[in-house]
């Protein structure tokens, strides 16, 4: 067996605990944004507003290093893939993906694509 392999094996699960602060946040508001250093993404809790504009109440960052980021995308990739085996296709109104800086998987031409791909 090779050393990596050894190696895979014994590494201990990590041990998950809540934080003294930690809570769910409710978000359907996402932006993005890169360093050569890390990726951050920001999210919110976007609404109507009494004067009929939309407005977002930023709720958190996430930083990150770009490598923890691609496996995060993996790992949706992977929760989406089941939630619509288990409940259906998931509908990005045409408005919503227009809004989109890029291609998404699971978006026209992207249809079906792996985003870790090319690793």
């Amino acid at each position: 067996m090779s050393a990596k392999a050894n190696k895979k094996k014994s590494s201990p699960q990590p041990q998950i605990r809540n934080a003294a602060d930690f809570r769910t946040i409710y978000v359907n508001f996402a932006q993005t944004a890169a360093s050569p250093m890390d990726i951050s993404l920001g999210v919110g809790e976007a609404g109507p507003t009494n004067t009929g504009t939309v407005e977002v109440e930023m709720k958190a960052r996430l930083v990150m290093a770009p490598v923890q980021a691609k496996v995060m995308l993996g790992m949706f990739f992977q929760v989406i893939q089941q939630y619509e085996k288990q409940f259906g296709k998931i509908a990005i109104p045409d408005a919503v993906a227009a809004q989109l800086m890029a291609p998404v998987p699971g978006i026209s031409a992207w249809e079906g694509a792996d985003p870790t791909e090319g690793e």
